[in-house]
């Protein structure tokens, strides 16, 4: 089977409202890293404010997460929706508003609300993906849903910077009316309603590999981001090549999750993941050693057709231990591990930079990424082959 699985997600009923949400959900969090800095210049002069409004909105973000995810397992996926993404739109349009008469404090205070409400939603609407779909094309709705939110991740900067340029407050205000619209599909959203509450012991003990995992594997690619620029320049190109070379790497992740939602792959997604990620660990490591830019450049492409289906399949295999009642906090706990693993990228990227130059950075941030990655899903392989599965993936 290949594109035929993807028709049978996409005629599931509700799918259409749902990927709606979808977009609206995803675009502002796309947009608030770079919509933030420029804010905080424009109002108070001050890149440095900018980069704490948006260090603030995506630490907040990835604190809530998983406590907010688990709220998405209790209610109505529908009202919950609404009701979070209905905040979000109100303080980024606060933002936006009074942007020019707030102090640095209110200005952070609002930012970190807008990302820390509706970062339960991420895996919310994912958990709901899975239990609207046929339980057999969870792993193509699943890439669907990665495809989609990666392209919304490449289109959201250029759509900041077009608005920034007529006024910075545009594309804050852009992401609340983005929000605000979400709430009200949210609404419609066809629900089978929550499962059955389960105990809640289980979570972190049957989930915290994945979230090792993500936040792992987001530290090492996160390193190639960060320190893409710098690895330019050392090979005599200009560091805005990083733009385009990025902007390949997500088109190669698109297609890598594509493929892998195409077909059924022989193994476990577990066996996927790992595989995936020692793909991601060998590439970003080989572009570290390599003399020359057009290799390090088709080797960094060749990382991102690994990463989304890396995440992908490592989903999977969570909501494989997990019960029903608990998806979204799981999904929502991976999303949280990824942003800090991203976050912390930066600080070492930052440190090492300096001490030892682009490629040492990038290759020691993936071989530190490598190690928990594989590690935690090496024992996760362990325990599962001594205690079967308590849960499956219940459709």
């Amino acid at each position: 089977m290949t594109g035929k699985q993807y028709a049978v997600v996409l005629r599931s009923p509700g799918i259409g409202g749902w990927f709606a949400v979808l977009i609206c959900q995803r675009f502002p969090v796309a947009m608030a890293p770079l919509a933030l800095v420029f804010l905080g210049h424009a109002v108070t002069g001050s890149y440095a404010v900018g980069a704490l409004l948006g260090g603030g909105h995506a630490l907040a973000e990835a604190a809530a997460a998983g406590p907010l995810g688990r709220r998405f397992d209790v209610r109505p996926t529908p009202r919950e929706t609404a009701s979070v993404l209905g905040v979000e739109a109100a303080a980024f349009a606060a933002l936006a508003a009074f942007a020019p008469v707030l102090p640095v404090a209110g200005l952070f205070a609002l930012a970190a609300v807008g990302g820390a409400i509706s970062s339960g939603a991420h895996g919310g609407l994912r958990a709901l993906l899975v239990r609207v779909v046929p339980a057999e094309r969870r792993v193509p709705a699943l890439s669907l849903e990665s495809t989609v939110s990666t392209t919304v991740w490449a289109i959201a900067p250029a759509l900041v910077a077009v608005l920034a340029v007529l006024d910075a407050r545009l594309p804050v205000l852009a992401m609340a009316l983005l929000a605000g619209a979400g709430a009200l599909a949210g609404l419609r959203l066809r629900d089978p309603g929550p499962p059955p509450v389960t105990a809640r012991a289980g979570l972190w003990r049957l989930g915290w590999p994945a979230m090792v995992y993500d936040g792992a594997v987001m530290f090492g690619f996160g390193a190639v981001t960060l320190a893409l620029p710098v690895l330019l320049t050392g090979f005599g190109a200009r560091a805005d090549l990083a733009g385009p070379v990025l902007t390949g790497c997500t088109l190669a992740g698109i297609a890598g999750a594509l493929a892998y939602g195409a077909r059924a792959w022989k193994g476990t997604p577990l066996a996927h993941a790992m595989l995936l990620a020692t793909g991601i660990a060998l590439a970003i490591g080989s572009a570290a050693l390599v003399p020359s830019l057009g290799p390090a450049v088709a080797l960094l492409a060749l990382a991102g057709l690994c990463l989304t289906p890396a995440l992908t399949a490592r989903a999977v295999a969570l909501q494989d231990r997990l019960p029903r009642s608990q998806w979204a906090a799981g999904f929502s706990g991976m999303y949280a591990a990824g942003g800090l693993g991203y976050g912390a990228a930066g600080l070492a990227v930052a440190w090492l930079l300096e001490r030892t130059g682009a490629q040492a950075a990038i290759g020691l941030c993936a071989l530190a990424g490598a190690v928990p990655a594989l590690g935690s899903s090496a024992l996760e392989v362990r325990s599962t082959a001594r205690v079967p599965a308590e849960y499956g993936s219940g459709g």
